[in-house]
């Protein structure tokens, strides 16, 4: 048996048996002894290895990998940070002193950076080359990150690498350090996301098994992603840190740029598109056009809460726009789910129609050829309705964070059959409209509009959406 190997998806969990005997044999152990380590029975054991019973409980999983020594990724899990999320009072000083001092500072620099965040990202982008953006852009990208022109989701490939590289730079590096307040104990939090879940909790803070992005290549009409495990809190450590760090500088240098000298963490980042320096997961960034030739095209952003939001709040965003995950932690989850059309197909589900985040505790994986409202997704896309297309892989450039830039063309009756229920407020933020009440009118997409959009608070990656499906505008909507 292989046990790391290329695959096209995640291990779901459905060769766990073959896994466990496996590692068992290497133990030299017989069935009856690791059943007692397992502390379970020989006859289970027996039936989990044949797979004639299947195992989905995470915690079960994760204690074979630990009992077996077997890597917790090749049975579909992560090592458990579920306690990364738990609010630590006793970490929290409201006792004057440097303690104190260093969280309330923290806390300022944190609403100025949400504040600012597409002021700041223009000013991080300035310190890039300008031949690494796209054209009337401050997003940061490569020639080989942008395809000549939009990719149809169906032609980009998704591959799974055998093995996650160990990364050289993670939040944890002491050049994050002035990104990181004083717990109460004296010591540094370890973590940017600890301090966020004790000092300035978003209303979504949820970490997650996530794909981490390896590599990517564009040729013709097809793109090729490659991918293997990271996690949510993994990258944001890095990604929120660099902008917290960048928020500081720019409050100390006046509210000016500052320069490279003032930006340790950022400076440790030599290459910001190494894929395998630092762990990268992409969000998945879709404009929605509402195709109608004869009253005009319309598109639609929401304004992201700061407050329920732990990255790019509050800016005019793309809706809808996530990071790559699964919907839940379970295995199963993680081969179901290994799609960038379904990753999308839940934030429209969440962000259009204000249905629930998916229960990342649930055992039982979406089935999106029947559960609503994918199964009319899907059949809309089938008939030519409902088109996306890939248009670019960036660099957010406040928090170096990847992003993956997509259109998704709508015909009007079918975007009004879909989305009739459509929310002007969700989990997330409000839906920007022209007309007050009304989300589904959305914004004309329109040469004025797009001008107009250039003195309101829009994030650079949706800048760059804009930007990219203006210039693509016949391709996407000529029919």
């Amino acid at each position: 048996m292989q046990v790391a190997h290329a695959a096209s998806a995640p291990p779901d969990g459905s060769d766990v048996g073959e896994v466990i005997r496996w590692y068992r044999t290497r133990e030299n152990l017989t069935q009856q002894e690791a059943a007692v380590k397992l502390r379970t029975t020989q006859s289970r054991l027996s039936k989990l290895e044949k797979g004639s019973q299947a195992l989905r409980d995470v915690s079960e999983l994760r204690h074979i990998a630990t009992t077996l020594g077997i890597p917790p990724e090749r049975l579909g899990v992560l090592p458990d940070h579920s306690q990364d999320s738990v609010p630590h009072a006793a970490l929290v000083s409201d006792k004057p002193g440097t303690v104190h001092d260093s969280q309330e500072r923290w806390r300022a620099v944190r609403r100025e950076l949400n504040a600012n965040r597409a002021h700041l990202g223009d000013l991080a982008a300035d310190l890039y080359p300008r031949e690494q953006r796209i054209p009337g852009t401050s997003v940061l990208t490569l020639p080989e990150w942008v395809p000549d022109s939009p990719v149809d989701l169906v032609n980009v490939d998704l591959a799974w690498r055998p093995e996650s590289p160990c990364t050289e730079l993670d939040g944890r590096s002491s050049e994050s350090a002035q990104a990181r307040p004083l717990m109460a104990t004296g010591k540094r939090y370890d973590r940017y996301s600890r301090a966020l879940r004790d000092l300035a909790r978003p209303k979504l803070l949820d970490n997650r098994v996530s794909y981490r992005l390896l590599d990517v290549e564009w040729a013709g009409n097809r793109g090729a992603l490659g991918f293997n495990y990271t996690s949510y809190f993994d990258v944001l450590d890095v990604g929120e840190a660099l902008g917290h760090e960048f928020a500081l500088a720019w409050l100390n240098a006046g509210r000016k740029r500052p320069s490279f000298a003032d930006l340790p963490f950022r400076r440790a980042i030599m290459d910001p598109f190494d894929l395998l320096k630092r762990p990268m997961l992409p969000s998945i960034n879709t404009l929605t056009i509402r195709r109608d030739p004869i009253e005009g095209h319309r598109m639609y952003l929401h304004r992201r809460d700061a407050k329920a939001v732990a990255a790019a709040g509050g800016m005019y965003h793309v809706a809808p726009a996530g990071v790559f995950q699964p919907a839940a932690i379970a295995p199963a989850h993680q081969s179901n789910d290994f799609s960038l059309w379904r990753n999308i197909q839940r934030e429209f589900s969440e962000e259009f129609l204000g249905n629930a985040e998916h229960d990342g505790n649930s055992i039982d994986p979406i089935d999106y050829d029947t559960d609503e409202p994918f199964a009319s997704f899907k059949k809309a896309r089938q008939a030519g309705d409902f088109r996306v297309s890939a248009c670019a892989m960036v660099l957010e450039p406040l928090t170096l964070w990847v992003e993956l830039l997509t259109v998704a063309v709508i015909e009007a009756p079918t975007f009004d059959e879909l989305f009739s229920e459509m929310v002007a407020v969700n989990e997330e933020g409000e839906a920007i409209s022209t007309q007050a009440g009304r989300p589904t009118v959305g914004i004309p997409f329109t040469s004025d509009a797009r001008e107009r959009l250039r003195s309101e608070p829009l994030s650079p990656i949706s800048r760059a959406c804009i930007e990219l499906a203006w210039q693509h505008r016949h391709t996407l909507l000529g029919r």
